[in-house]
Parts: C-alpha cells; structure tokens; sequence
C-alpha cells in the first residue's frame, strides 16, 4: 500500500480526535485521583473549551491544552513522571538487549529503526498495558508498511546536521539506540536531540534525556513550549531557527508528525507507530502498522 503524500495543513483536527481527547482528559484525572465531581467539571470545562476551537488546530494542541486543564484542575503539575522514571528504567534494563539484536545486524541503522519504532508504543496516555519486548518482536515480523530509507541514507551523507524530535519518556532509550547508530557511521554528524520543555504528558523533558544518557549523542535542547509535538506558533524561536538550520529532521511520533507535517523544509522524516484510525488513514495505512516517510 503506498502512503499518501501530505499536503499543508492536512493533519487538522477530525471528529473522532474530540472524542479521543475526551477520553484522554479523563484517564488523565483518573490517574490522579477517583473523583466524579472533578471528572465532572473537567469534561464541561474540556466541552466547553471544544466548542471554541480554530478549525486549523491539530490534535496534538488539543491534547496539551486539556492536559493543562487537568493538571489546572487537580492542582498537580506533572501526572505523569512517577510511570516515566519507571518506563526509563525499564527501556535502560532493556538497553543490553537491544544492542545483541543490533550486533547480528547486517545494517545496524535500518535495524536501530525497527527498535525505535517499537519503541514508539510505550505511550501512556492512551495505553495502559505495554509488553515492550512483544511489541519489538510484532514490529520485527511486519517491518515498515512504508520505508523512505533509501532516501534518508542519501540526506543523511549529504547533511550538515542532525534535529531529532523525541516523543515519550522510556521511547527515549529507544531513540538513544538509533541515534548512536547514525553516529556510528556518520561520526562528526552535529546532532541536536529536542525535549519538551515543560510536563506534557508523558512527552521526555530535558530530565528524561539526562536520565537516559540522550545527553552522549547529542545537544540537548527543548521546543521553548510545554505542548505535545512541536506546533510552531507556540514553539520558541530558537527552536524555529534550530528546526530552520537543520539538514535532517526526525520527528518521532504522532504529534510530532501531526504538528510538523506540511511544514516546509528538505528533509523531514516521520518515524512512528499509526495507533488510532485517523492518523493510519492520513497516511494510507492501518492501525498499528510503521512508517518511516518523507514529508517533504
């Protein structure tokens, strides 16, 4: 199946996502507390808030902007990070493994792809259970549904330097696996690896990459916002300049690539998971299936 070529603007806001982001906002005050009265007010308030959006809005905005909600209303300010450190723990346990799997590969860089976009399921807010080593096995089997490899090895030879947008906490480890790869053949490659800069979600903050040893690969640097993926109207400027400057993007995940995809620039890719119909269908896939495809 070939994957659909995006379009400007394209990954706006379906209506299945309100529904999605509903039930995201109340698994996010579950996980909090049991408190009916508080789930009460968050989903009018979260109604409310719906009912006045922009029609150019992605998903991923609409996420950050009731996780807020939430966090506003349970007065709590990051949710999230006791199941992160842990998710970090058991992606570093993991690290050993993987690097076995990688050592009886005959090209390490398309293998670290599989394992990062495995590791792209450890995603909290719409999983509750996650078996990290099944998952590497499903992704092993099915492979890519749709591979711009051939495409990224030539820019990446060609590149100057090296964005790589990170996306979950734990995920991050699996990241760390493909980015020592490519520096592994591409030594003196500047890498700059982007973190949140504030609690969003489950989403690494510069703590995660620290606690993960991101910080042996690259230069840390974050999106200047607390939003999930990076939307470039609430991303900082040096950001902008840093996405801008890069000769290759790797955007990792779903609102990466919902908040990244049409934006212009040479050599965009998006690495993840498809996990819910809308996102599988913008890219002509099912749900589940991996991709690694050049937006631009």
């Amino acid at each position: 199946m070939k994957v659909k070529e995006m379009k400007a603007g394209e990954m706006k806001t379906k209506a299945d996502c309100y529904i999605c982001s509903l039930q995201q906002a109340l698994a996010t005050a579950r996980r909090v507390k049991s408190d009916p009265e508080a789930e009460r007010r968050i989903i009018n308030q979260a109604l409310a808030y719906l009912l006045e959006l922009a029609p150019e809005i992605t998903p991923a905005e609409i996420a950050s902007d009731l996780f807020r909600l939430v966090c506003r209303e349970l007065n709590v300010h990051d949710p999230f990070r006791e199941e992160m450190d842990y998710y970090n723990r058991q992606a570093l346990a993991l690290y050993p493994k993987l690097q076995q799997v990688l050592a009886k590969s005959e090209d390490r860089i398309y293998t670290a792809l599989l394992l990062a976009v495995a590791g792209n399921q450890i995603d909290l807010g719409i999983i509750k259970e996650i078996d990290i080593e099944a998952t590497i096995a499903q992704v092993f089997e099915k492979g890519l549904r749709h591979s711009d490899y051939e495409d990224f090895r030539k820019d990446l030879a060609a590149a100057g330097s090296l964005l790589y947008l990170v996306d979950n906490a734990g995920e991050i480890v699996f990241d760390r696996i493909l980015l020592e790869e490519i520096k592994r053949v591409h030594p003196d490659l500047p890498v700059k690896i982007a973190v949140k800069k504030g609690p969003a979600a489950n989403d690494a903050v510069r703590a995660d990459a620290l606690q993960t040893g991101m910080d042996k690969v690259g230069t840390i640097i974050d999106t200047g916002c607390d939003d999930l993926g990076a939307p470039g109207t609430r991303c900082s400027k040096e950001f902008q300049e840093a996405f801008r400057q890069a000769g290759v993007v790797i955007a990792k995940g779903h609102a990466n690539f919902e908040t990244i995809a049409g934006t212009k620039h040479p050599a965009v890719y998006a690495l993840l998971r498809a996990k819910c119909p809308v996102v599988a269908g913008i890219l002509g896939v099912e749900v589940f299936d991996s991709v690694f495809k050049k937006l631009s």
